[in-house]
This record gives structure tokens, C-alpha cells and sequence, in this order.
């Protein structure tokens, strides 16, 4: 890290430990505050969303704060050091680069849906229900999953369509195909794909991508983040707000349109049946069908 990086780092750290103390004098008792003062200062401010996160709240539910410290809590805590536990456990052999992705992922999606159950059900102590957990009325919200499986897969065709030709209009359409077909490719998910072929690999992908990860985005994309935006605003602001973070989040310019499309398609079904099971349904169907895609259009035979 050079000269600047210190002094930015330096001067993170002093901003969110005075702004933490701030908080916290107003809000814990002195020893408390004080630990948490301590704490974010000795790790360079890297405490201070899980500050956020944990905090006493006059509210009766979560907001916009817990909602935005979650993505920086991991982007400046876990993610950093899961990538350095990964790293260390690959260079001793104690996983391969295949196991170190999936190891990343579960820890992301953990995260994700670790905290977000947290909030809702320890730190406010709602019922499951306040945050989508909900059961009861299957054979509607299956039909209400199966009937959003389609209009996320539409989404995505059309989504792709729509970018291709918009960057047509400046390129020309053939060009831009190629264009947009190469930047897919260059993602690290679309270059993860093309190494991991064998069957237990292939395996081990499904299950994250139609069962894992679903589960842990839609707890915190719909669940925490849809319902903060929800006390806020009305449902149709909510649903775009709600959707462009999650298209951002996934941080894939080319495929920005299509999670978009899958962001609102997925807000309104929870919206609608008031569960996030559907959801995950949908979200599940989604990632499997470009999975699929991508393994009969993409790779090379063997």
C-alpha cells in the first residue's frame, strides 16, 4: 500500500471511530461505548457497519442504516478475510481453487442471510414473518414462483436484447454482440464456469447457485433491503430502488439490465404473497437456467 492509501486508510479510521464514539456515548452505557470506540479504532475502522449492524435502536424496526452497513460490513470485514483464509488454505493444500470459490460463496451468502436474520429476529425481535420467513398457502405461492420463473427468464432474454442493441446503436448490432459476449466472458463467475467441468464440480455449482444463494440474497435483497425501502416509500419506488442495489451489487455492467429485470420480478412476487419462499423459488429457477445456458452455449467439447 503506498503513501496515500496510510493516509486514507488513517484518516477512515479516525472519521468512523469519532462518529462511532459520537453514537455510542448517546447510545450504550460508558464501558460499552468505550469498548466499541476501542474496537474501531484498533481495526482501522473496519468495525464500525458491524456497529450499525448491532446498535440499540429507537425504532421498532430496521432501516436504511442497517440496510447499507450489511454490504460494507462484508465488503470491509468478511469478504478481505475470507479471501486471505482461501489463499492461505489453497497455498497449504487444504482446499483446491474449486473448494476456495464455493468456501467464499457459502461465506458470502451466510453472511448475507446470517445478518439480516439477525436484525429482524434478534436485535428487534420480530416474528420470522416481519422478514418473509413465512409458511402456509403453498399451492399459490408455488403457482405465484412458477409464473415469476418464466417472467424472470424472459426478463433475461430480454434484458440481454435490449443491452445488446442499445450498444448496437453506437458499435453496430454485430459488434455488439461480440462485444457484449466477450465482457461476459471475462467475469470472473462466466471464467469460473469454464474451468470447473467435472461432475461433483457441476454438482456442488447447482446447489449453490439454485439453493444457497438464493437463499441468502433474497433474505437480504428482499427481506431486509425491499422491506427498509417499504417503510419509506410506495411499493413501486421500493421495487426499483430495491432492484437497481441489487443489479449494482452483483457488480456485472453487461449483465446490469437482467438482474435488474430479475430484481423487480422478484420484489413484486414478494410484495405479492408476502413470503420469500417464492422467491428464492424463482431465484433458484433463474440461476439454473443460466447455468444450463451457459454450459450449452458457452464451453467447448471436451
Amino acid at each position: 500500500m503506498g503513501t496515500l492509501g496510510w493516509y486514507v486508510l488513517s484518516a477512515f479510521a479516525v472519521v468512523a471511530t469519532a462518529l462511532v464514539y459520537r453514537d455510542a456515548r448517546a447510545r450504550l452505557p460508558r464501558t460499552s461505548a468505550r469498548i466499541w470506540t476501542a474496537v474501531t479504532l484498533v481495526t482501522a475502522g473496519l468495525a464500525s457497519p458491524a456497529y450499525l449492524i448491532a446498535r440499540p435502536s429507537r425504532g421498532s424496526t430496521w432501516g436504511l442504516s442497517e440496510v447499507v452497513a450489511v454490504p460494507v460490513f462484508f465488503l470491509l470485514a468478511i469478504l478481505p478475510i475470507a479471501i486471505l483464509l482461501e489463499s492461505w488454505a489453497v497455498r497449504r493444500g487444504f482446499l483446491s481453487p474449486f473448494g476456495s470459490i464455493v468456501a467464499v460463496m457459502l461465506v458470502q451468502n451466510i453472511a448475507l442471510g446470517g445478518v439480516s436474520l439477525y436484525v429482524a429476529l434478534v436485535k428487534y425481535r420480530l416474528r420470522p414473518a416481519s422478514l418473509g420467513v413465512t409458511g402456509g398457502a403453498w399451492t399459490r405461492r408455488l403457482l405465484a414462483a412458477a409464473i415469476a420463473s418464466g417472467a424472470a427468464l424472459a426478463g433475461n432474454f430480454i434484458g440481454q436484447n435490449i443491452t445488446v442493441f442499445a450498444t448496437g446503436l453506437f458499435v453496430g448490432q454485430q459488434a455488439a454482440a461480440e462485444l457484449i459476449s466477450q465482457r461476459e466472458a471475462d467475469t470472473p463467475v462466466f471464467r469460473m464456469l469454464q474451468e470447473f467441468r467435472a461432475p461433483a464440480e457441476m454438482a456442488t455449482l447447482v446447489v449453490l447457485v439454485a439453493v444457497v444463494v438464493p437463499i441468502g440474497e433474497e433474505l437480504f435483497f428482499r427481506g431486509l433491503t425491499y422491506g427498509a425501502l417499504r417503510h419509506v416509500m410506495n411499493r413501486h419506488a421500493a421495487v426499483l430502488t430495491s432492484a437497481v442495489f441489487f443489479a449494482a451489487a452483483h457488480l456485472q455492467l453487461v449483465e446490469f439490465l437482467p438482474i435488474l429485470i430479475l430484481g423487480m420480478v422478484l420484489a413484486y412476487l414478494y410484495e405479492f404473497t408476502g413470503s420469500l419462499v417464492p422467491g428464492m423459488i424463482a431465484h433458484g429457477v433463474n440461476n439454473l437456467g443460466a447455468l444450463a445456458l451457459f454450459y450449452m452455449t458457452r464451453l467447448p467439447s471436451p
